[in-house]
């Protein structure tokens, strides 16, 4: 509620489960996820465990895989968030990174160091900036040093900047060329949907509701 601004709804409660069909259907046994998304893990593994033991067989135990960077931090220090509206996005331009970088918090202290507890603003760029670079995000803190926090947001807006501008130039060919964007995605859902099928299919005589 308080990231969206909205009031709760039901879906709170569903997504959830919602999150656990998009996995089991297909019987996904590992998930790449946030740290944040762990318990949605967990309760897909419940549920997939309960069926089995209640019914047949039919659905792999489900395990989480972190990646280097199992939290990622937003322009504020929260976690990065549309809703918070602290999110680099990859629609953005070079520019529009920059500005949204330099509009970034930091605080008044002018040596850069690595504090994710005392400095959650100075700590999220930096961790952004060694996402984007593969380094030490106390290495990059070293290096600044008492250059202040401009510097440190024109080191961050490099990186970013540096690391998004591949991935950029092949959303732009994508975004040129909708029909093949189009073709993509229907080919996709028929083949997610006859995973499906399958999968049910199963469920139902592991259930004896197949009539």
């Amino acid at each position: 509620m308080e990231a969206s601004g909205h009031a709760l709804t039901g879906l709170l409660l569903t997504y959830p489960v919602h999150q656990a069909c998009d996995i089991l259907f297909c019987k996904g046994n590992v998930v790449p996820v946030g740290k944040d998304q762990l318990p949605h893990i967990e309760q897909t593994r419940t549920i997939a465990r309960r069926f089995n033991e209640r019914y047949a067989k039919v659905f792999p135990e489900v395990s989480g895989i972190l990646s280097d960077a199992p939290l990622l931090p937003g322009l504020d220090g929260r976690k990065m968030s549309k809703s918070y509206g602290n999110a680099i996005s990859l629609s953005m331009s070079a520019e529009e990174t920059a500005k949204a970088i330099r509009k970034s918090k930091t605080d008044s202290e002018r040596t850069i160091t690595f504090d994710p507890e005392g400095r959650p603003g100075v700590s999220a760029l930096l961790t952004t900036a060694a996402i984007c670079t593969g380094r030490d995000p106390r290495e990059i803190a070293a290096e600044i040093g008492d250059a202040g926090a401009g510097a440190l947001k024109r080191c961050v807006t490099e990186a970013v900047n540096d690391y998004f501008a591949p991935i950029r130039e092949r959303r732009e060919r994508f975004a040129a060329d909708p029909g093949y964007v189009r073709d993509v995605l229907a080919e996709g859902n028929r083949k997610a949907n006859a995973i499906a099928e399958a999968t049910l299919g199963e469920v139902r005589e592991a259930m004896g509701m197949s009539y």
